[in-house]
């Protein structure tokens, strides 16, 4: 019986990719003179960590103070994208029922996400999320944890709530994301894709146990 659900947040709790593509664009053109393409962002962005993504487009080794100053910068330039963007920055169809039904009966949620603890405070704060998550709970970019598709975040997110992997199901958009899922071991892998973006290419390896473009449709 499940009674755990982890959800990744960006692309999965709001479809908000147009979004970052627009900000990571104008990052990497600032520090790089690097146009992004859509394969790139698939591989090197979405469910990735910012240490992951400006070191690899990096033509040269940064240290931590760099890239701690370049994902301020970014995430800064996304939360104000978000702001202006109403008609993407919401959560998904069907979400927020989805959410209040599960903890009508009792079941544990909570969030793992590749997003910085300021960008998750933001969420929080713009979104009303403390009606079904609590904040100390969720697992965020902080460099205590290897980056999906390593487990580590899942499993933290899932034994924050006192559950466990086999009886958890979780919510992810990234193939980084589901690889990361399937090797935490839970009873289920979702794929939540937005209608309006490409659906990403997901290597015939990784299991996902069902794909859905809104929460309706479980």
């Amino acid at each position: 019986m499940i009674k755990t659900y982890i959800f990744d947040f960006n692309g999965t709790m709001i479809f908000d990719a147009e979004l970052q593509k627009q900000a990571w664009q104008q990052v990497l053109k600032r520090a790089f003179h690097h146009q992004l393409t859509e394969a790139e962002f698939q591989a090197h962005v979405a469910g990735r960590n910012n240490q992951h993504t400006f070191s690899y487009f990096a033509s040269t080794p940064l240290n931590a103070a760099e890239i701690t100053q370049l994902s301020m910068e970014k995430e800064a330039l996304y939360r104000q994208i978000c702001l202006t963007r109403p008609d993407k920055f919401r959560l998904v169809p069907g979400l927020s029922n989805f959410l209040t039904n599960c903890i009508a009966v009792n079941h544990q949620v909570n969030i793992a996400t590749a997003s910085e603890a300021g960008n998750v405070d933001f969420f929080f704060e713009q979104l009303g999320l403390a009606r079904w998550f609590d904040r100390d709970c969720v697992v965020v970019n902080d460099g205590q944890l290897p980056g999906k598709p390593a487990p580590d975040m899942f499993l933290a997110a899932i034994k924050q709530v006192g559950g466990q992997a086999a009886t958890a199901v979780v919510f992810e958009d990234s193939p980084s994301g589901l690889l990361a899922a399937n090797r935490a071991g839970v009873a289920a892998t979702i794929q939540v894709v937005d209608p309006a973006e490409n659906t990403p290419a997901v290597d015939s390896t990784i299991t996902v146990t069902q794909v859905i473009q809104n929460y309706r449709e479980l």
